[in-house]
């Protein structure tokens, strides 16, 4: 008998099928065309079918998680244009994303598996690129996640630590304190976590609550109890630059790193699709809402912020202008709630992101492109079926890089822009792939963009291009090396390492992802 190994991914002939009324009502039907689907990609089903739209809505909505982090760079998109750009950063980004979300819903559709981007970097290239293709794409979207899990923790203890300097007298500013909070909150992650993708769909399902009813609290109490508010000319009109740079056009797009931070993680919902119901509807619809959901939170939040601001040399010389804003906008116990709701949210982040950069790694594991032993990475534990392995791997991973913390608070902001440019990149390399092996012969999902898929396509991957660029010119001028942004030399080196793998050893045994459909067959 010939194995599903001999057989390319994109050989295996792929039938989509609609369901009836009534099939649509049987959660049985559903789940047996899931796995359907996936037998026809060469794929067991492995997880549970137990997230739903509301669910998967959630997951990538609050990953991207524009509430806690809408003013995490507040300081950068100050110096670079101001109101302006906080403003204007989101309204203009806005249009590149949506692009960006439609063409990648139309892939999730066509191919509705776990590896997301690195899977279908492989299923769009050609049979002699492909296995490069995905490797390296797998090998940057490991980094770009690693780099945001560490984000996602390390803001949380700034927010924690923010919180108690609101009830003390004595500030902390301790990176020790950071770092230790940072441990733990990772710690914290790998628990719930482990509970699996069930627990996860209901924290989401909360989160989606808890983030609508703190938004709207926060962008009616701010403004409302804000002893005095800019006008409005000032909130949209207000250009800024304290960055060196002569040329306004460039400062304004330094500024957009806030909003190109808060618009990024909707593809997350992409590293769960195994464990959703009716996948290749449900996955690209979710990724649409929360793209849609994200937008409106993040122009509102900015316009609330905005309208609330008394001081804004008060806000940049703050060591946390986060919980500075709240407490000169509103008083000490409103900004203390105010960061609760933050630090709530911003937990269910940190256990999205980790799930989701351990379901990738995983499926890296499962088609052999994790080394060294993909075997031993490639194991789901206990009853909830997690992938405990690679969680504590990357929780030992992310303790190592956080350390030169100790030495640089650059360091920090370099793995934040790290986070943006590389999972921006890898957004774009199916779309590269597509448009140059499989430009008019890409198998079509029950979701698909028709004859606007292409433009869509082009439109993707130039704003992907040019935003990358954007994102590696150093914030400030002349560049010294405490104002340097190391972003791409942590982006080559992620590219470099993965290169010298593909050489060493990669190129001989990888050969893309591998079925494990022959598992069962054989």
């Amino acid at each position: 008998m010939s194995s599903v190994k001999d057989k390319k991914l994109n050989d295996i002939p792929i039938k989509v099928e609609t369901l009836s009324e009534s099939e649509k009502g049987s959660t049985t039907t559903t789940v047996d065309y899931d796995a359907k689907r996936l037998e026809e990609l060469g794929y067991k089903q492995e997880f549970d079918r137990e997230i739903s739209l509301f669910a998967q809505a959630g997951f990538a909505f609050s990953t991207m998680a524009v509430l806690p982090n809408w003013l995490v760079g507040f300081a950068g998109t100050m110096a670079a244009g101001g109101p302006m750009s906080l403003f204007w950063g989101f309204v203009v980004i806005s249009p590149f994303i949506t692009c960006i979300g439609l063409a990648m819903a139309e892939v999730f559709s066509a191919f509705p598996v776990n590896g997301g981007v690195y899977s279908w970097c492989y299923l769009l290239s050609s049979e002699e690129w492909g296995p490069l293709m995905s490797w390296v794409c797998g090998y940057l979207f490991l980094g770009g996640n690693i780099a945001a899990l560490m984000t996602v923790a390390y803001s949380l203890g700034e927010f924690t630590i923010a919180a108690a300097n609101i009830l003390r007298k004595d500030e902390i500013s301790n990176t020790g304190a950071n770092v230790g909070l940072f441990i733990v909150f990772l710690v914290a992650g790998i628990g719930c976590s482990y509970f699996g993708i069930k627990f996860s769909a209901f924290m989401n399902k909360f989160i989606v609550y808890w983030a609508a009813i703190g938004t709207i609290i926060i962008v009616i109490a701010m403004p409302v109890m804000a002893p005095s508010n800019p006008s409005a000319k000032w909130v949209f009109t207000e250009f800024q630059n304290i960055t060196g740079y002569q040329n306004s056009g460039l400062t304004f797009f330094l500024g957009m790193l806030q909003a190109g931070w808060s618009l990024i993680g909707y593809e997350n919902g992409a590293q769960i699709a195994e464990g959703t119901k009716n996948a290749d509807v449900t996955g690209p619809r979710g990724i649409i809402i929360s793209i849609i959901g994200a937008i409106a939170q993040g122009i509102i939040l900015s316009i609330a912020t905005l309208f609330s601001i008394q001081d804004i040399d008060e806000l940049l010389d703050s060591s946390f202008p986060l919980s500075t804003l709240f407490i000169k906008a509103t008083n000490r116990s409103l900004a203390v709630f105010f960061m609760v709701i933050l630090i709530v949210t911003q937990f269910v982040t940190l256990c999205n992101v980790f799930l989701a950069a351990s379901q990738m790694t995983w499926s890296m594991s499962r088609d052999g492109a994790l080394i060294p032993n993909s075997k031993f990475w490639y194991a789901l534990t206990g009853k909830y079926k997690v992938p405990l392995r690679i969680m504590l791997m990357l929780f030992v991973i992310c303790i190592i890089v956080i350390m030169p913390t100790f030495g640089s608070q650059v360091y920090f902001s370099a793995i934040m822009s790290t986070a943006v440019v590389s999972i921006n990149a890898t957004y774009g390399l199916p779309f590269v792939c597509r448009l140059i092996w499989k430009r008019h012969d890409m198998p079509k999902g029950r979701f698909n963009l028709g004859r606007y898929s292409l433009p869509i396509n082009v439109i993707a991957v130039a704003w992907i291009a040019f935003f990358s660029v954007i994102l590696c010119i150093p914030s400030v001028s002349p560049v010294a090396p405490e104002t340097m942004n190391w972003a791409c030399l942590m982006i080559g080196a992620i590219v470099i390492f993965s290169l010298a793998f593909w050489f060493l050893g990669g190129r001989k045994t990888y050969k893309g992802p591998m079925q494990t459909l022959a598992e069962i067959k054989e």
